[in-house]
């Protein structure tokens, strides 16, 4: 289904300002449905003049009442005598009230509220329900209604929504979680019941009718901002770690000032509770990962030791290569004990993976060159641990080989994230391949382990070959994307440049 913004450049003559604004209108504006008991529905003009048809750009349901329409409106076009009333109401920027027909035999209630931006009218909020029955309603009800009704008018005077609202947009409560109605003054005038019974988890027992807002242990500057402010107020409060509670604020407005408000809350203690539980496992998490990483360290001096008291040269390499292995795990260890989840920008562990291979095989007499390019995003852990061996196993395997009868030597390694998923090339401007090379012959330990890990964990391929047009050889690594994706499936491509 397309978007509000989406919609609106398709179907309206609105421009991006006012696209924006109606934006941070439906941002919020499950409040009123709420409040009005009633489906909202936002009609905005396709062209110019009086008589244009009319677009609906968005539908919200209450989550109070019973919805009036079971299928999706959003994208409908209505001509104007299908809804003569929301025209009167785009045209006269004024609250129009009237019957509608929807069918041979069904009527409903439509109040027309003009959306005002910068004087002029821009488009038009429908409330739409049955024809209410005829009996008297609960104090809950008229009180909802009379609320609603403010809201309304704020519309029809350009001054709802509030200009900031929208960074409010994922954060609003319903009015089910409880509302406080607030005059000018600060104190409470109605309290829903489940408002009620947040106040007495907070620890307020006395009556809350007639007390003021900062008695009842709420934010004591929520209100005197959102007043000073003329815009909604968001506040947080928590009562030991017993009871966490977010009040929003929203102030009424008559002619710019300020003349009640009407605040709701909702009840986060189990939220704050799991927020709790989530940075304790996260904190144990890199707590782990630094230990591993020290472990893996630890083994690595023992290793040097035993290497030191072997006469066999061969065996000492052989040592020396696990330590460089090992040192690739340590490396990716040591990253995600700095960080805060189970990803890792690959772009941080490679340069620490060349420094190893640089500090253990190059030297004065035969300098190396490393240089890294490109960018390969954010990979989760499992994945970034494999190919930072294979990336280590590859730069070894191009010092120790490329270069003989040298004195110094380039080696690049060059990252590339797409859609295919993850390109690693390593590259050197060496002696090359032997004529007759293929992957089949390679029986070395670096270049078994490099397939193992690629092939089996990673479902990736790697093929070796010469540089195009020069001297050295081209280790390529691809891993498709799918193996990419992380436990919430939220890997991230690198970010344009």
């Amino acid at each position: 289904m397309a978007t509000l913004a989406e919609l609106a450049r398709r179907h309206s003559i609105l421009d991006e300002e006012r696209i924006a604004h109606l934006q941070g209108l439906t941002g919020c504006w499950g409040l009123l449905a709420d409040l009005s008991f009633a489906d909202l529905v936002l009609y905005a003009p396709t062209a110019d003049g009086p008589g244009a048809p009319m677009v609906l750009l968005g539908h919200v349901r209450p989550t109070t009442g019973a919805t009036l329409y079971r299928a999706d409106l959003v994208g409908q076009v209505y001509e104007p005598e299908r809804r003569p009333t929301v025209v009167e109401a785009l045209d006269s920027s004024k609250i129009v009230s009237g019957v509608v027909p929807v069918g041979a035999d069904r009527h409903i209630n439509l109040m027309a509220i003009p959306v005002n931006h910068r004087g002029q009218a821009i488009a038009v909020v429908g409330r739409e329900r049955t024809r209410p029955p005829d009996r008297p309603r609960s104090e809950l009800e008229r009180t909802y209604l009379a609320i609603f009704d403010r809201f309304a008018l704020m519309l029809e005077q350009g001054e709802f929504p509030y200009p900031d609202e929208d960074r409010f947009r994922h954060r609003t409560p319903r009015v089910g979680d409880g509302l406080l109605l607030v005059d000018r003054a600060g104190r409470i005038e109605f309290a829903s019941p489940n408002a009620v019974s947040l106040l007495h988890r907070l620890g307020w027992h006395r009556g809350v009718v007639g007390a003021r807002v900062e008695e009842t242990g709420l934010g004591s500057t929520m209100l005197r901002a959102a007043f000073a402010r003329c815009s909604s107020v968001i506040d947080e409060m928590e009562s030991g770690n017993e009871v966490a509670v977010v009040s929003h604020c929203y102030p009424f407005l008559e002619g710019g000032q300020p003349s009640g408000a009407a605040v709701l809350l909702r009840d986060v203690t189990e939220l704050r509770r799991r927020d709790r539980q989530l940075v304790s496992k996260d904190a144990t998490i890199r707590e782990i990962h630094h230990r591993v990483k020290n472990n893996l360290q630890t083994i690595s001096s023992l290793l040097r030791l035993q290497g030191r008291r072997l006469g066999s040269e061969e065996a000492r390499d052989a040592l020396e290569e696990s330590v460089r292995r090992i040192a690739a795990i340590a490396v990716v260890h040591e990253t995600l004990a700095q960080g805060t989840d189970g990803e890792v920008a690959f772009d941080e562990i490679v340069r620490p993976l060349v420094d190893v291979v640089e500090e253990g095989l190059s030297s004065p007499l035969r300098p190396v060159e490393f240089v890294v390019e490109g960018d390969a995003g954010v990979l989760p852990a499992r994945v970034t641990t494999t190919l930072a061996v294979v990336v280590t196993e590859l730069l070894q395997n191009a010092v120790e080989h490329a270069f003989h009868g040298r004195r110094a030597g380039r080696v690049s390694v060059v990252l590339g994230r797409g859609s295919h998923g993850l390109l690693v090339e390593v590259a050197d401007d060496g002696t090359g391949l032997p004529e007759d090379f293929t992957m089949d012959d390679c029986a070395g330990l670096g270049l078994t382990i490099v397939r193992t890990f690629v092939e089996g964990e990673l479902g990736g391929s790697i093929d070796l070959r010469p540089v195009s047009g020069a001297s050295g050889t081209v280790a390529e690594v691809r891993v498709p994307a799918e193996v990419l994706v992380g436990a919430w499936e939220e890997a991230q491509e690198p970010v344009a440049g």
